[in-house]
């Protein structure tokens, strides 16, 4: 591999490592908002706002993973986005063809 195409790669990582994360912070405000607007009262059995509460965990889980793996190559990548549940079926298929496409140059 040449010096240019070795940049290219490395600018094409970065890139990619910052539209996932990009992706994920998207996800997290989406996520705050719609507590933030939950309408009152809020039971302790609301199973919806529940819901929120544990996916906002989730979320900040991830964030926290895919921030440990950054710089790290694009096979952990790969993982990460075959694993996070926060890409819808055809976002993740999006951006595993980009990861796969970067492998395999």
């Amino acid at each position: 591999m040449t010096a240019i195409a070795r940049e290219q790669n490395l600018a094409g990582a970065a890139s990619l490592w910052d539209e996932v994360e990009r992706h994920l912070e998207r996800e997290k405000q989406r996520i705050f908002d719609e507590i933030l607007h939950y309408p009152p009262p809020i039971p302790a059995c609301d199973v919806q706002f529940n819901f929120l509460l544990a996916q906002r965990a989730e979320m900040m889980q991830e964030l926290q993973r895919l921030r440990a793996i950054a710089g790290s190559g694009y096979r952990p990548l790969r993982e990460f986005i075959e694993t996070c549940q926060f890409f819808d079926a055809s976002r993740q298929a999006e951006l595993l063809a980009e990861v796969d496409g970067v492998l395999n140059e």
